[in-house]
């Protein structure tokens, strides 16, 4: 029974993580957003995209650990691929959702910088071209190109998982051996521009595997000593501090261009999201270790009680994922045409309010929807 509810507190701890960080996505991809400055890209060196692509490797894994449990290994492989073109399906929805609201934003003369971003002014110039490039993966429009990247970690997962479980340091390190030849193995993956997809799974692979690990393996991605577990805690620390700081100087040029070398910024701040720079990777396992110790002291839990409608986003993060997507264009539409450009703070504020609030309201309506529906196959079944 103690087994049982620490799987489900397990459960809701990550889902509530998981609709926080979705919020940042949303309210991240409006120009202009006021919440978009208090996101925690702002004061570290990651973003959500990296919460969210770690998050999905810990999940696929226990996913995979909970049916194969009552099913087999055959089942639990087959299900993960089959969720695989479900979130292919998401995307190539997705992306036809950004069209549409470019096309929208495009034909009332809105000024949105997002019309560019949602790939519309393409598809007016060459639409079939357009669509077939979606459906091959080769473009990727507005926010809906972390999918792909996701799509095919869910449908390799299960040799991930077998793999992780067998030989765990073999795993991490060919793991941390293709992240290093990313940048040179961009190139294979297909692109329309040349310039291969904005996530590169050949480097994010790395999120997701220590992500899928930390689930299947917790012995090796954690310390078992008292006093390794100190000192994880202490270069964490010191970490999340450097991160801080970093993030702090580098929205702020000004502060370290008049007696910094010029030779030290460039050395310290490309942070390449493409391919996973080391920096972001470093910055965010040093906050994980923090999350996970608050975790485990039962405070994430106890936030979790108060924030049921988040911790519901989170539950439900494919369709919220999505619906949110579409959000963030409607809402930047939907600013910049009140304000004729770009919007004063208040506007922005009042734009953001409505995004987050529409997110909470829906998702909560399609997680209780979802609920209903199983438990009346349940009571059919009995």
């Amino acid at each position: 029974m103690n087994a049982v509810m620490s799987l489900s507190q397990r459960r809701t701890e990550i889902d509530l993580i998981r609709g926080i960080a979705l919020i940042f996505i949303v309210v991240d991809h409006v120009n202009g957003s006021v919440l978009g400055d208090y996101t925690i890209r702002n004061f570290v060196l990651f973003d959500a995209a990296e919460i969210f692509v770690f998050l999905a490797g810990y999940s696929a894994a226990s996913a995979y650990l909970a049916m194969e449990a009552r099913h087999g290994a055959g089942i639990a492989g087959s299900r993960l691929r089959r969720r695989s073109w479900v979130i292919y399906q998401a995307f190539l929805l997705t992306a036809v959702l950004m069209l549409v609201f470019g096309l929208l934003l495009a034909a009332c003369r809105i000024p949105a910088p997002a019309i560019r971003s949602t790939e519309a002014l393409v598809f007016q110039a060459h639409p079939v071209t357009t669509l077939l490039e979606l459906v091959s993966l080769s473009r990727q429009p507005f926010v809906s190109d972390v999918l792909p990247m996701y799509a095919v970690f869910i449908g390799l997962a299960p040799l991930a998982v077998r793999a992780a479980r067998a030989r765990p340091l073999a795993f991490v390190g060919c793991s941390v051996a293709l992240w290093l030849m990313a940048p040179v193995l961009t190139p294979l993956l297909p692109s329309s521009e040349g310039t291969g997809w904005s996530f590169n799974p050949f480097a994010w692979q790395l999120m997701f595997g220590l992500g899928l690990l930390s689930r299947l393996r917790p012995d090796v991605m954690l310390p078992q000593r008292v006093l390794g577990r100190s000192l994880l805690t202490a270069v964490a620390i010191g970490i999340t501090l450097c991160s801080v700081l970093l993030a702090y100087l580098w929205m702020r040029p000004h502060v370290y261009e008049p007696w910094l070398p010029a030779w030290v910024p460039v050395l310290a701040f490309p942070l390449p999201k493409q391919s996973l720079a080391a920096l972001r990777l470093v910055s965010f396992l040093g906050i994980a270790w923090l999350v996970y110790l608050a975790a485990r002291a039962g405070w994430v839990a106890r936030l979790a009680q108060w924030m049921g409608p988040v911790v519901q986003i989170g539950r439900h993060s494919l369709f919220c994922f999505v619906f949110g997507a579409s959000l963030s264009v409607v809402i930047e539409g939907f600013t910049y045409g009140v304000a004729g450009g770009r919007p004063p703070r208040p506007v922005a504020l009042t734009g953001d309010l409505i995004a987050v609030a529409l997110l909470l309201g829906i998702g909560g309506w399609w997680g209780r929807r979802k609920e209903a529906r199983r438990l009346a196959a349940r009571s059919q079944a009995a």
